[in-house]
């Protein structure tokens, strides 16, 4: 029974780890909480689903898509509401408070937009995948083997682009220093409008997969953000290796949390981890002092 929880909480954890890692993608390259997160999270998903569904795609042709989607929806609301209010300054503390606000409304306007366009009843996303998998004795669906698969090839390529490429030395230089960067020649807006187009499409595989596993509905982006930052202060606000460890970590805990002990409390062991990161490593486990 363990082997099956751990291996249970390892598919719930990479579905966490991807919702983290949009989330801390945003505040290590532009210091910006972002908390409509969780609702863009919840469009990626119903932008799969529609795209299934009016267009009878299959989920692996869907995806792309809706990724390519949300990225757009995540640059537009970017230009929008957030580029604006840090137009004179992104470290001002006015200029961070103005986008908390800014996206804590924004988090109810996508949410009741969704309502209005999508209705309230649950749907669940059908990935055409079945059948299972042993390993030893523990029992895999085929489905949640194609969660890991696609959570370490997401994993990949996000290392590739930020480590391989000149797109991530610039972001990775932005994020240490915004004023040096400039200095240099480097455009922030675009880098960090960039950076909200991946979080976007992070955030639609995430909300999709979970849509696959349970179901979509507009206020399924609650949970997500509450974990996502759970998870970025647990592995370090920015810090993508602490992403990745936080959210395997917390999809373990809860596991094994509900099968021995309860589900009903299993969320009182998440915020425990919280409080207890926060009072012994403020800087999470893979962050610096600052």
């Amino acid at each position: 029974m363990l082997a099956q929880q751990v291996v249970n909480g390892i598919v719930l954890g990479s579905i966490y780890a991807l919702s983290a890692l949009g989330f801390t993608l945003i505040f290590g390259a532009a210091r910006l909480v972002n908390f409509a997160y969780g609702e863009i999270l919840m469009l990626g998903a119903f932008f799969t689903l529609t795209l299934m569904s009016a267009l009878g795609l299959p989920f692996f042709a869907a995806l792309p898509a809706g990724m390519a989607a949300t990225a757009l929806l995540s640059v537009i609301l970017f230009y929008l509401t957030i580029r604006p209010l840090t137009r004179k300054s992104y470290t001002s503390l006015q200029g961070e408070l103005q986008v908390i606000l800014v996206t804590l409304g924004l988090l109810y306007v996508l949410r009741e937009s969704a309502f209005i366009i999508w209705g309230s009843a649950p749907r669940k996303i059908e990935m055409g995948i079945s059948g299972i998998v042993m390993l030893g004795d523990v029992v895999l669906t085929r489905q949640r083997l194609v969660v890991i698969l696609i959570m370490a090839i997401m994993v990949t390529a996000l290392y590739l682009m930020l480590y391989r490429t000149r797109i991530g030395k610039a972001l990775r230089a932005i994020a240490q220093n915004r004023e040096g960067a400039a200095a240099i020649g480097l455009d922030g807006d675009r880098i960090i409008a960039f950076v909200f187009a991946v979080s976007g499409a992070l955030a639609c595989v995430a909300g999709s997969l979970l849509g696959t596993l349970y179901a979509v509905e507009p206020a399924m982006g609650g949970a997500p953000l509450l974990k996502a930052f759970v998870i970025v202060i647990f592995g370090g606000l920015g810090s993508v290796p602490g992403a990745i460890a936080g959210g395997l970590l917390l999809g373990l805990i809860e596991t094994l949390a509900g099968a021995y002990i309860s589900f009903a409390f299993k969320d009182i062991f998440t915020f425990l981890l919280l409080i207890a990161v926060l009072l012994l490593r403020p800087a999470g486990l893979f962050g610096r002092a600052r």
